[in-house]
Order: structure tokens, then C-alpha cells, then sequence
């Protein structure tokens, strides 16, 4: 994939929001993601979401409240004023590849129940289902070490 140079914010989160839209996210989740990665200030208002982002109140109300319930983004206040506003939440990025490292297992597991299952099913080929099973359990692993590597890089 070829690197696209951004000649402003709103292009990397345009370019941000599509890949998120990929991921099965809405593209408003995705704006406002992509926007808490590079705003300045960190933490954004409601309203500064709505205007800097140009999409409406109850896309960016029901957007944030699916990042506050998956952990992604946290609410936060600035001393003196009376608005809450969002920002990134530290270490959500890591919390989110370990959810997606347990459905890797859970998935690495149901495979596994179901070799046991075709174990005596002379007629039912499990090749494909063998495949994934060694795939799910690859990825398990790989990731398991992945992220205690990254964890330790990352407080040196």
C-alpha cells in the first residue's frame, strides 16, 4: 500500500475513518477516532467534535458512547470549565488487540471441538477445519508475544 502525504488533519481522518469503515465500523466511529489520534488538545469537546469533524450531534452521541462502552475513548474534565470532553484513552489500543487475541482463542477452541466432533465423521472432510484450528492457534500465540513485547519496549 502506497503512503498517501496528507495536506491536512481532515485528510488523515478521512483516509483513517475508510479504513475503519473496512473494519465494520461506521465512518463517523472512524472520524472521530482518527480525530482524537491528532487533535490539539488531546481532549475534544461534544462540540468540538461537531464542528471540527462537521457531522451531526447524534452521530457523534451515539459514536462516543460506543467507544466509552468498549473502553476505547474515556471522558475527562478541564479544571474551571463545566463541559466533559473525550480523549484516546491510554492503553485502550493495547486492551483492544488483547479482546481480539481472546476471540482468536475462542475460536482456536471451537475449532478444536469441532476436530473432536469429525473424529469419528468418516464422510465429512476436515481438512479446511484443520486449517483454520492451526491458523486460530498460530495467531493466539504470535499475538500473546507480540503484545508482551510491545509492553516492554514501550516503558523503556
Amino acid at each position: 500500500m502506497k503512503p498517501t502525504n496528507y495536506s491536512n488533519k481532515l485528510d488523515f481522518v478521512d483516509d483513517f475513518s475508510l479504513k475503519i469503515e473496512e473494519l465494520g465500523h461506521s465512518r463517523i466511529y472512524g472520524q472521530i477516532l482518527g480525530w482524537l489520534l491528532i487533535c490539539h488538545p488531546p481532549h475534544q469537546s461534544f462540540s468540538d467534535l461537531v464542528e471540527n469533524l462537521s457531522i451531526s450531534k447524534a452521530s457523534v452521541s451515539n459514536s462516543t458512547r460506543m467507544m466509552l462502552e468498549t473502553g476505547l475513548i474515556e471522558k475527562t474534565r478541564v479544571q474551571g470549565e463545566r463541559q466533559i470532553y473525550f480523549r484516546i484513552k491510554d492503553g485502550s489500543l493495547i486492551d483492544f488487540m488483547q479482546k481480539q487475541m481472546a476471540h482468536t482463542l475462542s475460536l482456536e477452541h471451537i475449532t478444536q471441538k469441532g476436530l473432536e466432533l469429525l473424529k469419528s465423521d468418516t464422510e465429512t472432510d476436515s481438512t479446511r477445519l484443520k486449517r483454520a484450528n492451526a491458523f486460530h492457534h498460530f495467531l493466539a500465540q504470535q499475538l500473546t508475544g507480540l503484545i508482551e513485547k510491545y509492553k516492554i519496549e514501550r516503558q523503556s
